[in-house]
């Protein structure tokens, strides 16, 4: 049983990092099997179709991501601390590999999928604004942003601007530029 959850695990941990690299139509399950060491037949055992697999690594990865979202927002930061920790979890995914972040890098093959996963990551769009949403909010509270926007499209132009700032970084192959985008609109907000 173990084996079989670890096998699962490592399908779903390589097709994770297969469309973060590559997008969705830049892998099959042969790529994913000669990674892990299985044959085909033991992926469509866990996933019958391509679909069902990115589906379920975008469950995880939108779990995961909030997870983490969460924890900067436990930590004892102030505003500006935990939004230059929401940088950090995408500056993070950039450093490793130039990956894009999952739904990123899915929303430019939106076309491609059934409406559950765009439902999915739409969900994952909206729980990163809100999560920005409250944290301008608070810092609108200490005095340490000020901007004139409702802090809701704020939060919307952030998240379109780190998305964006990710793929222009990756295109650029320097992660330097990443740093300064962030720098220049951390300064912007002030």
């Amino acid at each position: 049983m173990n084996t079989k959850k670890n096998t699962l695990q490592s399908i779903m941990d390589i097709g994770l990092q297969l469309v973060q690299e590559r997008g969705y139509n830049g892998f099959s399950y042969a790529d994913i099997a000669e990674a892990v060491g299985i044959r085909k037949a033991s992926i469509h055992y866990h996933f019958p179709s391509k679909q069902d697999l990115v589906q379920a690594v975008l469950l995880q990865y939108r779990k995961d991501f909030m997870d983490r979202l969460q924890a900067v927002k436990e930590q004892d930061l102030d505003s500006q601390g935990k939004l230059t920790g929401f940088f950090g979890l995408y500056r993070e995914t950039l450093e490793d590999n130039a990956k894009l972040c999952l739904c990123s890098m899915m929303a430019a093959e939106l076309h491609s999928f059934p409406e559950e996963i765009r439902a999915e990551l739409n969900l994952f769009f909206r729980a990163n604004e809100s999560w920005v949403e409250d944290v301008l909010a608070q810092g609108q509270e200490e005095g340490a942003f000020n901007f004139s926007i409702s802090t809701g499209e704020q939060a919307k132009i952030l998240v379109a601007f780190v998305q964006g700032a990710q793929l222009m970084t990756r295109s650029l192959g320097d992660i330097h530029y990443f740093d300064t985008l962030v720098s220049s609109c951390m300064s912007s907000l002030k």
